[in-house]
């Protein structure tokens, strides 16, 4: 590390932002990497916005006053968000074989919470594209696994009777969401990032971006602390109950192959969630037939 990256880390660090060690990054990196920490710390960093779309739909549901009907014409306008509202409403998750034909009627059946998860998942899917092929495949997986993340952490919540599934699947939707204005910031010009350069950039930076993002996204703090919280294997919360943070990161971890070689009795976030170690080594066999609904609802394995 050059000297003055070194004073300006250290200052930083000083001003109240934790930023871990950045030694194993090569000399061009390090030019990247500061002006990135530098954007974080001003609050610089350009931040994808919330899809119009989304950002409509989620006033509308924020606001007692307005009617259904108004939902219903702001989806009415955008043809792919009403075919994925209709679709979603007609998954095997939902529909227990009664279909709907009308997006009054798709509304009437999700419900505003399903409604808020399933619009911002269709609308952001067109953020996760960039020019490089690296980033750019980088990117599909970060959405891919986001959604498979939602679909788990939708079911894992069904058995907490004091937590939402609708706001558990945001929750994974999100979950590392901070990854995505890194790469987005790696692809503006900065195609010499290898693979080793991308993860190590997206490991140290994600949780600080995406608390930033999702706080600018006006998302509540339940939501913002699975994005800063979710891979602390060993946190404590206060109340010792359960919280969306626990529900993600189970889910995070529910790995086809992998799950069965994790120590799950030293997951605190599974004893909390009232799943045993077998409970969380066979979850993605018991339950292959309601994820499968869950991904359908969700569209994953479909091109909008």
């Amino acid at each position: 590390m050059n000297a003055t990256l070194a004073v300006d880390i250290a200052l930083w660090a000083h001003d109240g932002i934790h930023l871990p060690t950045c030694s194993r990054i090569s000399t061009e990196p390090h030019t990247i990497f500061a002006g990135m920490i530098a954007a974080l710390k001003n609050g610089h960093l350009d931040l994808p916005v919330l899809p119009d779309m989304a950002r409509k739909v989620q006033n509308l549901i924020d606001d007692p006053d307005a009617p259904v009907s108004k939902i219903v014409d702001l989806l009415s306008s955008d043809p792919v968000v009403s075919m994925h509202v209709i679709k979603a409403a007609n998954s095997a998750a939902l529909s227990n074989g009664r279909p709907v034909n009308d997006l009054r009627s798709a509304v009437s059946r999700l419900g505003n919470r399903m409604l808020r998860c399933l619009v911002i998942s269709v609308t952001m899917a067109p953020l996760f594209q960039a020019n490089s092929p690296l980033i750019n495949r980088q990117l599909i997986k970060l959405w891919k696994h986001s959604r498979e993340v939602a679909a788990r952490s939708y079911l894992l919540a069904q058995r907490q009777r004091h937590l939402k599934p609708e706001v558990a699947m945001l929750a994974g939707l999100v979950h590392d969401i901070g990854a995505l204005p890194l790469y987005l910031y790696a692809d503006r010009g900065h195609s010499h990032f290898d693979q080793s350069a991308l993860e190590q950039l997206v490991d140290e930076f994600s949780a600080l971006a995406g608390t930033r993002l999702l706080q600018s996204w006006n998302f509540p703090e339940e939501l913002v602390a699975v994005v800063a919280e979710h891979e602390d294997l060993y946190r404590v919360n206060d109340s010792g109950i359960a919280d969306y943070v626990d529900v993600v990161t189970v889910a995070n971890l529910q790995i086809p192959g992998a799950a069965c070689f994790i120590a799950w009795k030293n997951i605190f976030a599974a004893e909390r969630l009232d799943y045993y170690a077998a409970d969380c080594r066979n979850f993605l066999l018991n339950h292959a037939e309601q994820l499968a609904a869950t991904k359908d609802m969700l569209g994953i394995n479909t091109r909008y």
